[in-house]
């Protein structure tokens, strides 16, 4: 960690470095104005990735259909986002500017993939997120494997703490059988794949015909989800859709070890077809940077089977 912050704060540099260059630009004779330029030119595509787009919060709007169902049925507008990595990044997304986004778009519910921090103080939690409690439609909460110390510090009972104030459902491992937009829906969730303690039993008995979305922070859970449990949707994050989107090697940097990059997938598997949906998050890890990959909220209009 002390690398991670040593950079971090060692980027601050950049400004009289700028300065420096412009100086020799305005400043000095013709080779030297060249070498400022090339200078200047080089480090703004770093400095571009540390100071301006990690606070670039994009909404992506797209339209999914649940098996059987058309674009003339039913359907529920919802929010997903994941991986803010609230902690030790001054530079991540505030949570604050995430939940005002998110009630300008008019959703019916909101989905929070996991990875709510990043080495944050435990006592720092409860005033990191209590702005969830705001939002104007009903959250829906799962961890990652940064919040239950895979690695860093276990912090699920400061979450779970946090996340009751919210008012926020929390269903690791678990189904709620509830109502979006006047729409029965099951909603339920796994807890994180790394933690190693998934379980899907309670998919033995959810009603028939009603259709499932499943929550879950890393999407390579769709390889190991039981035959027998036929969920609709998965709604998943950690890729980060690789953070730093260099063309060409930035599949390098995803931590997954399935298909799964970002936005929809047809997973096909032993049990038939998956469609998992994967957020690109708003925040980081390992650098304090996003390159072609902005902060990110996914808006889905997700129509169902009649």
């Amino acid at each position: 960690m002390t690398q991670k912050l040593l950079i971090f704060w060692a980027s601050w540099a950049w400004f009289p470095f700028a300065a420096a260059c412009l100086w020799l630009i305005f400043r000095g004779g013709l080779r030297r104005r060249i070498v400022g330029a090339a200078l200047l030119a080089v480090s703004a595509v770093p400095a571009y990735a540390r100071f301006i787009e990690p606070r670039m919060l994009t909404v992506h709007e797209e339209t999914l259909l649940l098996p059987g169902a058309s674009e003339a049925s039913p359907s529920i507008r919802i929010a997903l986002f994941g991986d803010p990595h609230i902690g030790i990044f001054d530079n991540a997304m505030p949570v604050r500017r995430i939940v005002d986004r998110i009630n300008a778009q008019d959703v019916d519910a909101v989905f929070l993939a996991g990875d709510l921090t990043y080495h944050p103080r435990a006592e720092d939690v409860a005033g990191d997120f209590a702005a969830l409690a705001d939002l104007d439609a009903p959250l829906f909460v799962v961890l990652g494997n940064h919040d239950v110390g895979f690695p860093g510090d276990d912090l699920t009972d400061a979450l779970l703490a946090a996340l009751g104030e919210s008012g926020a459902t929390f269903v690791h491992n678990r189904a709620v059988d509830t109502e979006i937009s006047g729409q029965r829906m099951i909603v339920s969730g796994a807890s994180d794949l790394w933690q190693r303690r998934q379980d899907f039993s309670f998919s033995a008995t959810l009603p028939e015909g009603v259709p499932v979305l499943l929550l879950t922070h890393n999407p390579d859970t769709a390889l190991v989800v039981p035959e027998s449990f036929r969920y609709y949707l998965m709604l998943a994050g950690h890729t980060h859709g690789g953070q730093l989107r260099l063309p060409f090697i930035y599949r390098s940097f995803l931590p997954v070890t399935g298909p799964f990059d970002k936005e929809l997938h047809r997973f096909n598997s032993p049990g038939g077809e998956r469609l998992v949906y994967v957020t690109t998050g708003t925040g980081m890890v390992g650098l304090p940077l996003r390159f072609l990959m902005p902060p990110r909220i996914d808006i889905l209009k997700v129509h169902l089977p009649e």
